[in-house]
Parts: C-alpha cells; structure tokens; sequence
C-alpha cells in the first residue's frame, strides 16, 4: 500500500507541476526571478544581475531527482553517505560538462547543455558504480548490486529531467519549429496545442525571430514523455523488476532525445544529424548493453525504511545548500542584464 501511495502521489504531483508550468511559463513574466543591483550608474540606475526562472527549475530538478536517488537507494539499503559520495563524484564531472559541450557543440560560452551532461553521467556512471563495490565491501562490509544502483540512477534522471525542461519553456530554449516550416502532418497534429513564447529577451525570439509564432511543443512533450518514463520506472523498482525499471526510463528519455531532435528549430550543430542525436542513440546502446548484461538482483526494497531515514536534519539541510550552490552557478543569467532604479512613494511618508 506503501509503494502505491507514494507512486501515485509523485505522478499526481509531477503532472500537476507540468500541466501549469505548460501553460504558464511561456509568458514574459515568468523569464526573470528577481534582478539584484551590482553596480551604481552615472544616472542613478543599477546595473542588475539577473536571476532566472531558468536556474530555478533547472536546479530544482537536479536536486529532485538527486533526493530521490538517495531515497532509493536508501531502499535498497546503501547508507546516504555512500550514496552522497556516488552523486558528488558524478556531479563533479557532469556539471562543468553542461558548460563544456554547450560550447563546443553551439559555440556559445555562456550556456548550459543538460543532454551532454546527462551523456557524460551515462558513460561515467556505471563504471563509477562498479568502481566503488570493493571499497564498499571493504569499508562498509556491504555489497552493492549495481543493476538496482543502475535503475535508481535511470528513474532518478528521468523525473527530475522532466522538472528540469520547465526551465526550457522559461527561458524559451530548445524550442521546437515553427507550425509554417513544419509538414503537413506535424501542423495538423499540433494546430491547436502549440506552444506560443512571448518576449523579447527568450531564446526563440533573440535567436531565431519566433517570438509569438505557434512552435511544436517539444520541450513540454519532452517532459511528459520524461515523467511518465520516471513514474513507470519507479513502479517497477518497488515491485523488484530491476532491469526493466532501468530500460523503461532509458530507451525512453534517450530515445525520445534522438527523435525531438528533428522537430527543433534552436541551433544544434551544422550536421544533418545532430552532436546531440548521435549522443542520445550512443547512451541508449551503451546502457542497453550493460543493463541486460548486469546479473539480476534479489533485493526487496524497504521505502518505509528508507522514507523514515530521509525525514532526518541530516539529509535535509545539504540538500537545501546543494540547491543553492547549484542555484548561484545556474542561476545568474549570462545572455541577458537589467537596468534598475529605485524611489520613494511620498505618499505613504
């Protein structure tokens, strides 16, 4: 009764979350969170620096999906203190990789990728996994069976990712094409759910002159598509069928990623195929490949257990500070500034 509560109360939410992120944050006013003032002008302006609803979601979808690893994981009975270890040891690697690959594959300097991120996690994570068996039988005396570690990490990725592209319709990145370029067919389909962005300094506009034009709504299919793969997994991974746990939710958000790569109309490479498609189809073969070579596992997942264990201080207060680390690199808008002035209303004196 446990397991399906909680499944159903993570879908119910998760949906709810997107269906008023997919008709709200397409508006102008859901781009910048707050502006901070930084520097005084001749005039008596600020010069502000933006902090986003970008970072916001983005942010808060990483450290969802990171919670809930550990909340896994701490089913399966792995201390957190492993489990931070793990998450910190990929986070080293994955965050300046959103950097890096954005720039080597857009040219761009100051923006993020979570597809190349989450590419570099799929090749890193399972061997990191694999890496630390022996020093937790050594350390610890406990085992790590790496299928159910493997299918955590899977249903992890999928529904904080699914969070995660809100801050895609904030900001108005990775949008889809515009309904006038695209077929028929496609046209037809999304002629009356369509996504429209509205304001001057979203990506669509700046980048490609597509404010206010209906677009297909990739980056809102995405997280259905990302969040259902999550939830799926997630039931399965409470009734022990661990490898299909961790398929469902990677032949899905991978191969999702390799097909909305057609339908997109935001910059991504001079090729016909995309960097970013030739990544989406590598992880899911290379991930395929280890999930059904991986033995089985008979572990039977405590989440009451694990629930109990994750109410601590101890687990809540660095989640909260992680959220804010990650919220002051993501959150800073480079490609956009604000000018601020300030007064007094006499009449309330």
């Amino acid at each position: 009764m446990m397991n399906f509560a909680f499944v159903a109360a993570l879908a119910i939410g998760l949906f709810a979350l997107l269906g008023w992120g997919v008709r709200t944050l397409p508006a102008e006013r859901w781009q910048m969170l707050a502006a901070v003032p930084v520097a005084k002008a001749a005039d008596g302006s600020w010069r502000g620096v933006n902090l986003t609803f970008y970072g916001f979601f983005s942010v808060t979808g990483t450290v969802f999906g990171f919670a809930l690893m550990l909340l896994l994981l701490a089913a399966l009975g792995i201390p957190a203190s492993l489990a931070i270890l793990l998450v910190l040891l990929l986070l080293a690697v994955c965050v300046p990789a959103s950097r890096l690959i954005a720039g080597l594959v857009e040219r761009k300097r100051n923006t993020f990728t979570v597809a190349g991120a989450a590419f570099v996690a799929s090749l890193v994570f399972p061997w990191l996994v694999l890496a630390l068996q022996p020093l937790a039988a050594k350390w610890l005396h406990r085992e790590i069976a790496v299928l159910p570690v493997l299918a955590a990490a899977a249903i992890s990725y999928a529904v904080g990712e699914s969070i995660g592209r809100l801050a895609c319709l904030s900001f108005g990145c990775c949008y889809g094409m515009p309904l006038r370029d695209a077929k028929p067919a496609l046209a037809r389909l999304f002629r009356r759910h369509n996504l429209v962005i509205h304001g001057a300094t979203k990506k669509a506009a700046y980048a490609s002159g597509l404010a206010d034009q209906p677009l297909i709504p990739v980056q809102a299919i995405t997280s259905v598509v990302f969040a259902a793969a999550g939830v799926a997994g997630l039931a399965l991974f409470l009734v022990r069928h661990f490898r299909l746990a961790a398929l469902v939710p990677v032949i899905a958000t991978w191969g999702w990623r390799a097909c909305s790569e057609w339908l997109r109309a935001d910059y991504r490479g001079d090729s016909r195929i995309s960097v970013y498609q030739c990544m989406a189809i590598a992880s899911v073969l290379y991930l395929g490949i280890f999930l059904v070579w991986l033995p089985s596992s008979a572990m039977t997942p405590d989440l009451s257990a694990a629930l109990a264990q994750f109410s601590s201080v101890a687990i809540i207060l660095p989640l909260q500070a992680f959220w804010v680390a990650l919220f002051l690199y993501y959150g800073r808008s480079r490609v956009t500034a604000s000018t601020l002035s300030f007064h007094v209303i006499a009449e309330r004196l």
